[in-house]
């Protein structure tokens, strides 16, 4: 055996060792995330519909908060942050509006979230009184500026940013919403959503002359904004989003969804920097877990992790009957209406226009008899990206 052989298993150990601890002097921040988890406070089907068989179901903020206290009584520096869209999605929200997120967000004891489209769907009122008033942690967002008569009714109950303190280190976070709210939900003509990038740049700045040198961008725009504001906005060192239900992972997936990229998904800025990107799909499903190292300047050194699916392996923790009788739902309304063949075509058309670009706006169907669905762009045109002959069945 050569000498060349003999030194191979100690350099594939020192390349191991270099992957599991940090470099000397770096400090390590450990960054839990969720987004669009739209009221699964229980848990559900693989699909996130509702559980029926609960050997295989996942999610439920019983098992999140299992996971998040093992990982903060193993770790010491945790932040556990929720990019946008609590609200919305099962009978929990159509009950209680709201309360409900405050409740067990705090419960959970979130550092930080980002406000998102659907939590303006009661409009601002809806927003106010049972999320900005109630929750124990702070709520963001950059790019929404109040006027009129609202801006002094809400101001101090959401911010641009948060500086954190971590160990013996600060962390800020800086919040945005994506800037098509106003089509998308209810906000009223009181508030208005700025260019992403545009508002978030003069924060950062501003973290940066606070001497704040670790900066996370929050918020709730899609995979495509949040890419762009990795690349484009200078001082982000991390990029945690939402509103797309976009998944990442690195190897073989646990689950049946189809990662989009490599978790974190690493862009290279403008700057030159490499600026991790992630998201944790949505409905509660995964925990996004992510680790990152700084060196001393605040420089992102190392990046690794992977979403937790939170499933059985997971056992329900210390949310009990109590907490779940505090906030108990019951009944519900739905409406039965009656529509022209013209608008309910037209209804199809709106929900399709973005097919392809994971804006998580596919219209819902249900009935009993299956019918074909001929993909066209708006105007009339064929995509050229798009099968002219797609066909889909809805039942």
């Amino acid at each position: 055996m050569g000498p060349g052989a003999s030194r191979a298993p100690a350099l594939r150990l020192l390349a191991l060792g270099a992957l599991l601890w940090p470099a000397a002097g770096a400090w390590e921040l450990t960054i839990l995330h969720t987004n669009d988890v739209h009221s699964r406070l229980e848990q559900t089907s693989e699909d996130s519909s509702k559980c029926v068989n609960a050997s295989r179901c996942v999610g439920g903020v019983a098992r999140l908060f299992t996971k998040v206290q093992q990982i903060r009584r193993a770790e010491p520096h945790v932040l556990l942050l929720d990019a946008g869209d609590q609200y919305q999605g099962t009978i929990w929200f159509t009950v209680y509006k709201g309360a409900e997120v405050a409740h067990f967000m705090n419960a959970l004891r979130y550092d930080a979230m980002a406000l998102g489209n659907h939590e303006f769907d009661n409009g601002v009122e809806g927003l106010i009184d049972p999320l900005l008033k109630e929750a124990r942690f702070p709520i963001l967002s950059a790019n929404i500026k109040a006027k009129g008569p609202l801006a002094s009714q809400i101001s101090g109950l959401y911010l641009p940013y948060k500086i954190l303190p971590v160990g013996d280190e600060v962390v800020g976070i800086v919040g945005y919403t994506s800037k098509e709210t106003p089509y998308l939900s209810n906000p009223g003509g009181n508030l208005v959503f700025e260019d992403e990038i545009t508002a978030l740049q003069p924060e950062v700045d501003k973290l940066k002359t606070l001497n704040v040198n670790k900066i996370i961008a929050l918020g709730h725009s899609g995979f495509e904004m949040d890419k762009l504001i990795a690349q484009k906005v200078k001082g982000v060192d991390i990029v945690v989003g939402g509103h797309s239900n976009t998944f990442l992972y690195t190897g073989t997936p646990p689950s049946k969804e189809v990662p989009a990229g490599k978790y974190p998904f690493i862009v290279t800025s403008d700057d030159g920097r490499k600026v991790p990107v992630v998201q944790a799909y949505a409905f509660g499903k995964y925990l996004g877990y992510l680790k990152v190292e700084f060196d001393e300047k605040g420089n992102v050194i190392a990046s690794h992790g992977n979403p937790i699916l939170l499933n059985s392996s997971i056992v329900e923790g210390t949310i009990t009957w109590e907490h779940l009788a505090a906030v108990l739902p019951f009944g519900g309304t739905f409406d039965l209406v009656q529509l022209k063949g013209s608008t309910l075509k037209a209804a199809f058309e709106h929900s399709v226009y973005r097919y392809g670009q994971s804006t998580g706006e596919f219209l819902q169907v249900g009935g009993k008899s299956p019918f074909e669905v001929k993909w066209v762009c708006p105007a009339g045109w064929f995509s050229s990206s798009l099968p002219r002959t797609s066909t889909a069945r809805f039942v």
